[in-house]
Order: structure tokens, then sequence, then C-alpha cells
């Protein structure tokens, strides 16, 4: 074989090669639909950019905290925020005239080693739930890379802004329930699949 072909041949094997190497992946490396699944390659919620919201946060959340989500309906608002370990939101009706629209505050921590729930993707989540009187309650689920929050309160309807790394649905029944996922977009669409959209 000539000098030149040789050398082109050569070249041509090793970015085969190269192409093989690429294609495969590291030994031992999950698929890149499996890491996801798994949460490898998210964004942890402590790590995702807070939003400044007017007001801020109760006085007695000490400590450091990151506002990630900020939901504006029309009578209140709903923020939800990191801190350490732990997930929280703060559910504030905006006007006195409702009896109906009582505050909720909402912690739950993230899951130790081998802990929590894992019937949504990126978890697993520890939850909680609290009844804010007979016309509001919400629901947290939280994990390390996503919380999903499910809110109700009568007299509300489709939030008027969102702010924050955040997805809105709204699903059935009445009174209608708003699921509220935060995190970042990979996240936020692999429980969506789970979920559905209503």
């Amino acid at each position: 074989m000539a000098p030149g072909l040789r050398t082109t041949a050569l070249l041509a094997a090793v970015a085969a090669l190269s192409l093989v190497g690429c294609a495969g992946g590291e030994s031992g490396a999950a698929p890149a639909g499996e890491a996801v699944s798994g949460g490898a390659g998210l964004i942890p919620l402590a790590r995702l950019a807070g939003i400044h919201v007017d007001g801020g946060l109760p006085a007695d959340v000490e400590g450091p905290s990151s506002v990630l989500a900020e939901l504006r309906y029309g009578h209140g608002r709903l923020i939800a925020y990191v801190q350490g370990d732990s997930c929280g939101i703060v559910a504030t009706p905006v006007g006195e005239g409702d009896a109906g629209a009582v505050p909720i505050r909402l912690v739950a921590k993230r899951p130790g080693a081998g802990g929590g729930s894992s019937r949504l993707p990126v978890g697993p989540y520890n939850s909680a739930s609290v009844a804010g009187g007979p016309r509001t309650w919400a629901s947290l689920l939280c994990g390390e890379n996503a919380m999903v929050i499910e809110y109700s309160s009568v007299g509300e309807g489709v939030p008027r802004q969102v702010r924050g790394p955040v997805t809105v649905t709204r699903t059935g029944g009445r009174p209608a329930v708003s699921r509220i996922i935060v995190g970042d977009p990979a996240a936020r669409g692999l429980i969506e699949e789970r979920t559905g959209t209503g």
C-alpha cells in the first residue's frame, strides 16, 4: 500500500474508533435517559437561581433561604422556597375579605439515604400536607432536584403571574387544584410526562 493511502486508512480507522467510543459511553455508564430519570445531570433545587419577591419570606423563616417561585392568584400568592435540606411554601391571601382564605405554611425535608417515596421521577421525595381551614389546602413533595406542590383555595383561579423555574397545570375536580412543579426544565418535563396535564 502506498504511504499516502496507508496514512489515510490509519486516520480513518482512528476516527471510526473514536466515534464508536463516543457512542458507547464510558464503561459502566448508564444511558442518557436513565441517568436523567434517576436525577443525574439535573440541577439540584439548592443550586437554582433564586428570585426576589416583594415582602420576602415571613420573619420566622430563619437562616439562609432562596425563593424559587412565586405565583400570584386573584386574591393571593404562593411562594416556594428552599432552605438547607428543606422545601417550603407560604400561601397568603392578599385581601382580608374572605374568611375562608387562611394563610398556609408548609415545610418538608428532603429524604435521607434510602428514604422517601419514588412514585414520581427525579425523586425520592418526602411529603407533607396541611389544611388551611375548610376552603384551602396544600401538599408538598420535596426532593433534591424538584418539588411538587398541589394547592387549592376556593375562589382562586389560574395564577395571573408565575415567576421562577416552575410549571403550573390545573387538575380537574371541584374545587380545581394547581399542580406546581419547581425544578430545572428537564426535571419538570419528566414529572409532567408522568402526571399528565390535568
